[in-house]
């Protein structure tokens, strides 16, 4: 039978408000259609499926035991369209991503290049941000999600842990540092320190451990960007902290531990609460979850 969904349909709109004009205004067809249909369907399936009276509607023993099957079809029938186009989705998406610098330089790449070898249809885009405007842009839905730090995570956004990221000490090799594993805090601030910019995670970090631990740091000079940084130390014209991903080669550096608690972070996933992401955005968060919640720590 030709168009039996809009017949079924037809058929359990009235069933469920007892009423073919209430029917009829839900489905947005007029009396007589949604009536002609419901007598296709009788006729198809042999049995009458609803007691007509000029007051009432009824439905016969046989529109019960019909009902629930055919709920069950038409649920099942969206499942499959929700399906293949959510695999569609997959081929042709498009993810945007705010994450913080360092991890951008760092654990990323190598999740993300495994992303597009399983999803090559997915179109990646990729903002490194500073963590305050990465909780600006994943409230805004600028971007699908983020990956930052939980600390002052705001009021609507979700954080799943995926990293441990340490601050290390960076020197010049020719300092005299380099001659220990590790650094306390009291040797770093007899130390001229090249900061990252006020706005951004790290810097926030490094000030928080000087003055929980009421020692005054030497500010040398200062630089947006952690490569404009490591290149200001490999001139021997002072030493940094930063988080141990940070340089892509330690050529002219050495990094070395610091030996406090608080140089630890969390960063993890950042996403909108309650609201849920597109296919090709939650594939994507998914592996994301996965690949750097495995990622070695160096």
């Amino acid at each position: 039978m030709k168009n039996s969904i809009q017949h079924i349909q037809a058929f359990l709109a009235v069933a469920r408000t007892g009423s073919f004009t209430k029917a009829a205004n839900e489905l947005h067809l007029s009396p007589s259609a949604l009536t002609v249909q419901v007598q296709q369907l009788e006729e198809w399936l042999g049995v009458a499926l609803l007691d007509r009276s000029p007051r009432h509607v009824s439905i016969t023993a046989a529109g019960m035991d019909a009902r629930g099957p055919m709920e069950k079809l038409l649920l099942d029938l969206d499942n499959i369209v929700t399906g293949s186009r959510d695999l569609a989705a997959l081929r042709r998406g498009v993810v945007t991503i705010a994450a913080l610098p360092s991890v951008c330089a760092g654990a990323l790449p190598p999740a993300l290049r495994l992303f597009r070898e399983r999803f090559a249809g997915i179109e990646v885009r990729l903002h490194d941000l500073v963590a305050h405007r990465i909780h600006a842009q994943v409230r805004s839905g600028e971007v699908d999600f983020g990956i930052g730090v939980r600390a002052r995570l705001s009021h609507g956004l979700a954080f799943e842990p995926v990293l441990n990221d340490r601050l290390c000490a960076f020197v010049p090799l020719d300092h005299p540092l380099t001659r220990h594993t590790a650094l306390t805090l009291a040797q770093l601030a007899d130390q001229p320190i090249i900061l990252t910019g006020r706005d951004s995670s790290v810097r926030e970090q490094v000030d928080a451990l000087f003055d929980d631990t009421r020692l005054s740091m030497l500010a040398g000079m200062e630089a947006n960007y952690m490569s404009t940084v490591l290149a200001l130390v490999r001139q021997g014209l002072g030493i940094s902290i930063l988080p141990e991903s940070a340089a892509d080669s330690l050529e002219g550096l050495k990094r070395i531990t610091i030996d406090h608690p608080g140089v630890n972070r969390e960063i993890g996933l950042i996403s909108r609460s309650g609201q849920p992401l597109s296919p090709a955005a939650q594939r994507c968060f998914e592996l994301l979850n996965d690949e750097l919640s495995g990622a070695p720590q160096n």
